[in-house]
């Protein structure tokens, strides 16, 4: 096994250059100088978000070494505080879980008029109507982690890291076969300590390991294998979506086991993206996935 620690990185990377090099060839890059001047890259914090919105009940997930998922129920402002009081005494205190696909714009408007300009250029038009509706928030201590796996409806994914530093190791589509899958969507195999005895295929993968910055934007293609750490105490949020190729590839899916709950998801993208349907139209059954990945 090659474990390769680098990634390509491009600077204020055109929305052009980065469908045909990237989104069109299956390439995963890092970009860099597109969201630094964002008044939230300045001003979102743990305590900024505390006081902010300190009742609002959320939930967050503790993931266990078999990849079961158990939900937890807090307010922001307890949520903020167990982290803080684990970045004080990590001896002492245990990881908090990991709040993890929160919509958060949904749940605090006034966050969105803190991500702008944002880079519509980089998504398909029939995105662009309300499109902090399809994201997603990432908020947790240092030492968070996601086992590996990819996104369930075999999306594009864009994350905007906006504070502290994530570890990614990722692994394109073409090596899920030697990560062991366990489901649908995730995988045996530790990238970051691997059991060679046990799973022995995992020596033909080739995993790429890089750190991902504040200010940092990364794209992954559909299917991308991706375990990540938080670094640092971290705030994120990231947009999976559709192109009209894509889309009609998740639908093809279903022969390899894809879940009729994400087939349905798909189908409803792809009668927006190939049959231009609206989005107006589309989301009011569309907006239920955002549970449902949570």
């Amino acid at each position: 096994m090659i474990v390769v620690n680098e990634i390509e990185r491009r600077y204020k990377l055109i929305s052009q250059e980065f469908k045909s090099n990237y989104v069109d060839c299956g390439k995963p890059v890092i970009i860099s100088g597109a969201i630094k001047k964002w008044h939230g890259f300045d001003t979102w914090s743990l305590e900024y978000f505390k006081n902010l919105s300190p009742n609002l009940n959320i939930y967050a997930k503790k993931f266990s070494q078999t990849q079961e998922i158990k939900l937890c129920s807090l307010t922001m402002e307890k949520y903020v505080e167990l982290i803080q009081a684990y970045e004080q005494n990590k001896q002492i205190n245990d990881l908090p879980p990991y709040c993890h696909d929160l919509p958060l714009f949904s749940l605090i408007p006034a966050l969105i008029e803190d991500a702008q300009p944002f880079p519509l250029d980089y998504l398909p038009k029939w995105y662009w109507y309300k499109w902090w509706r399809y994201c997603q928030f990432f908020i947790g201590a240092s030492d968070s982690l996601t086992p590996l796996h990819f996104d369930c409806l075999l999306t594009n994914n864009i994350f905007f890291q906006i504070s502290g530093r994530k570890q990614f190791t990722i692994l394109l589509s073409e090596d899920a076969k030697y990560c062991y899958r366990q489901g649908w969507r995730w995988f045996l195999v530790n990238p970051e300590l691997p059991d060679f005895h046990k799973y022995p295929d995992y020596k033909n993968a080739r995993p790429i390991k890089f750190i991902v910055n504040p200010g940092d934007i990364l794209y992954m293609p559909p299917g991308t294998l991706h375990h990540v750490r938080s670094l640092d105490p971290s705030i994120s949020f990231n947009i999976d979506w559709h192109t009209p190729k894509s889309s009609l590839n998740a639908l093809a899916a279903i022969a390899k086991g894809m879940p009729v709950q994400n087939l349905y998801y798909n189908f409803l993208l792809t009668m927006g993206l190939v049959l231009k349907i609206s989005p107006q139209i589309i989301f009011k059954f569309y907006k239920s996935y955002l549970n449902y990945v949570s």
